[in-house]
């Protein structure tokens, strides 16, 4: 009876040091991620504002070839959603815009096994044929301990779906407008 005393009394003690540990953890994580890509912005603002596009280069759907789709009637205006069930991997998820600028467009990311977040995408022209594109989200943890532990790595999953995604986006936007470092590469 002592010993079974005991070990609960440790078992509480270990419990409350790692709620103790989680509730110093921050609350939210902040991933972004971002590529330059060799065209004008009003062709990324153009690729970016519509959904319909999003299965181009959105890497749960480019990784699982047979994830089935659906996308709002209107794909182009805040409200608009791009949706995914993956078939052979085990993803799903549905992205909606929230709203549309010229430099920025939010989107809600509710993506399977994870908490809703915010985010979106951020439109800088660079040059006349260069442009900054940055993917970010913010996603907010619970007060469970174990879910603030599970954010340490948000940042190495998400990030690393961001930057093939993106990197994704970058040669399929280049391919469809044409870039500058393939016009100067056809001119020589």
């Amino acid at each position: 009876m002592r010993l079974l005393k005991m070990f609960l009394f440790v078992l509480i003690g270990l419990f409350a040091v790692i709620t103790i540990i989680g509730l110093l953890i921050p609350s939210s994580v902040k991933v972004s991620r971002g590529v330059i890509v060799n065209t004008d912005s009003s062709n990324v603002y153009k690729e970016l504002s519509d959904v319909k596009n999003w299965n181009q280069w959105l890497p749960w759907i480019t990784a699982d070839s047979g994830a089935i789709v659906q996308t709002s009637a209107v794909t182009n205006a805040p409200g608009a959603y791009f949706k995914w069930k993956g078939v052979k991997l085990n993803s799903a998820g549905t992205f909606t815009i929230q709203s549309i600028k010229p430099d920025e467009i939010l989107v809600l990311h509710e993506i399977k096994d994870m908490n809703t977040s915010e985010g979106g995408f951020r439109i800088r022209s660079i040059s006349s044929n260069t442009t900054e594109v940055l993917w970010y989200m913010e996603y907010k943890l619970k007060w469970y301990p174990w879910e603030r532990f599970f954010g340490i790595f948000i940042d190495k999953i998400i990030g690393s779906a961001f930057e093939q995604g993106l990197e994704q986006f970058r040669s399929y936007t280049e391919q469809k407008y044409g870039s500058s470092t393939a016009a100067l590469t056809r001119e020589n």
